[in-house]
């Protein structure tokens, strides 16, 4: 059965023919269901025709036989119709009740419909004389019914069975054959060269002709789409060598990310850029990017896709730590794929040092190597912000400006007067810390910004110490000694004020207060709001 089973589900031809004798067989069933019933029906109509017959035959005799009361004629009458197959008992009873002549054939059947008659006067028709009855002979007609049935039945039957035959070698041998095959052509059929069906000779203009039509289109469009996708594959081969040509050869760093922020492929000058050996597997055992840089950078968000994010490119520099040196690289990344980063890493050390270096210079001095007023006024916007930040620490801001510095250059040169600017300036930043700032404004004028300074007596302990120093002498190739006067002033920035603009013209009026005390001295800005 499971065998049977297979063989209906795989193969057509069977199929079609099991479903179409099914449908026969159906067919066949019903009609002579039908044809049967008619066919009975239609004997037991002819049976009940040829008694009516034979009654009316017999039925003068039975007029004259009745009507004399004569037995013996009767019982010819009776007698006659017994020799009818159909006809299984006879009986003929007078007006008055009295039996004139029966006779049975055969045994009695139950249930079976009589016929009577009603015979009347030979010369009063009106006037009934006797009746006849008749019982047929039911099994005689039932033989007959089924001879009927069995001619009609079989006739139909081997009609039916010749309709199915030929049915189904109509569509065997119209349907399921070409399409047969078809089938085994197409599975020996080369597509990829261009081979193409041919439609069976009977089929080329009906529907099996328009199918190998559309697999002949079908098998073009392979062929086509075949060419086209060679063409593309030779073309990304091409393409593939020349870009692992410059993936290798390239001196920037190429790298692809995953979704994690882990590194899946990288070209040997990523991998000399962050000392990764050329030998390790990436794709197998993959490198968090985030692990390569400078940990003070905190860069690990970066690296994870963001689905937000968008395509947008990102650009941005991280700091890379190599033993007592640093080294910068710029990264650029764009989106691949979905779940795929690609990045460019350029070593921009130099630049960013050559950068820095332009910064430094920019804001320094370069006769004392301190800051310039450039760096000096970048350093106070860093101080007003971090003393909005934190309002309870206070910094002290201190002006510094020689005492008869015209006078120096006058008598020794400008030279010695650089000599001198130079020295002054070496000892304010051998004293500060490395948090405070110390610049040269211009001139002989120079500024020191204290950061964390709370007390004033700390601020003075610091200018003690310098003046301290300031007076020994400098000495001059020719042996000459020059001795230098500063006179100083202090604004402290959280205690005489919070405006850093302020704290700058106080102090710079505390200095020329100190020139009016005596010259190489300081005074603090409260002390004048006190006067």
């Amino acid at each position: 059965m499971p065998r049977l089973l297979l063989l209906l589900h795989t193969r057509l031809a069977l199929r079609t023919t099991a479903i179409i004798l099914l449908i026969v067989t159906l067919l066949g069933v019903v009609f002579l269901s039908l044809a049967v019933y008619l066919r009975a029906e239609s004997v037991q109509q002819e049976q009940q025709s040829r008694i009516q017959e034979l009654l009316t035959t017999v039925e003068r005799t039975a007029q004259v036989g009745c009507f004399l009361g004569d037995r013996h004629l009767a019982q010819e009458v009776t007698d006659g119709l017994l020799s009818n197959n159909i006809v299984n008992a006879v009986s003929i009873e007078s007006a008055d009740g009295t039996t004139l002549a029966s006779g049975r054939a055969g045994q009695i059947a139950p249930g079976v419909t009589r016929v009577t008659r009603d015979v009347a006067s030979p010369f009063e028709p009106q006037t009934p004389v006797c009746r006849i009855t008749i019982e047929p002979n039911q099994a005689y007609i039932d033989t007959l019914v089924a001879q009927a049935s069995n001619f009609i039945g079989g006739a139909l039957l081997l009609q039916l069975i010749g309709i199915g035959f030929c049915v189904v070698l109509v569509v065997v041998k119209f349907v399921t054959r070409p399409i047969t095959g078809l089938s085994h052509r197409l599975s020996e059929l080369e597509a990829e060269t261009g081979q193409q069906l041919q439609a069976p000779k009977g089929n080329r203009d009906d529907e099996i002709g328009q199918l190998v039509i559309s697999v002949n289109a079908m098998i073009d469009n392979l062929v086509q789409s075949l060419s086209e996708e060679r063409r593309l594959r030779l073309e990304r081969e091409v393409e593939e060598r020349r870009y692992r040509a410059i993936f290798d050869n390239v001196e920037a760093g190429i790298f692809e990310l995953d979704g994690a922020g882990l590194i899946r492929s990288a070209n040997p000058a990523f991998r000399r850029l962050f000392d990764i050996s050329g030998e390790m597997d990436l794709e197998s055992h993959p490198v968090a990017f985030a692990s390569l840089v400078s940990e003070s950078e905190g860069m690990t968000g970066p690296f994870l896709i963001d689905d937000d994010a968008g395509g947008h490119e990102r650009q941005w520099e991280v700091a890379l730590e190599n033993g007592d040196q640093q080294r910068w690289v710029s990264l650029i990344l764009s989106p691949l794929e979905t779940g795929r980063l690609q990045g460019v890493a350029h070593d921009v050390t130099e630049r960013k040092r050559a950068a820095d270096a332009a910064e430094r210079m920019a804001m320094t001095d370069p006769l004392t190597g301190l800051g310039n007023r450039r760096g000096f006024d970048h350093r106070l916007a860093v101080m007003a912000r971090h003393h909005r930040l934190y309002p309870e620490r206070c910094h002290a801001l201190i002006t510094l400006d020689f005492d008869h510095f015209k006078r120096i250059n006058d008598t020794y040169g400008h030279q010695v007067g650089d000599l001198v600017l130079s020295h002054v300036g070496a000892i304010l930043a051998d004293l500060m810390r490395q948090r405070d700032y110390v610049a040269r404004l211009g001139g002989d004028e120079f500024v020191v910004l204290l950061e964390g300074c709370d007390q004033r007596a700390d601020v003075e302990i610091v200018l003690a110490r310098f003046l301290d120093r300031l007076r020994v002498p400098l000495k001059v190739e020719d042996n000459s000694d020059i001795a230098i006067g500063v006179s100083i002033g202090v604004a402290m920035l959280g205690l005489d004020t919070d405006d850093v603009s302020q704290a700058v013209q106080f102090s710079d009026m505390a200095m020329y207060a100190s020139k009016r005390a005596g010259r190489n001295t300081w005074r603090f800005y409260e002390a004048l709001s006190t006067i």
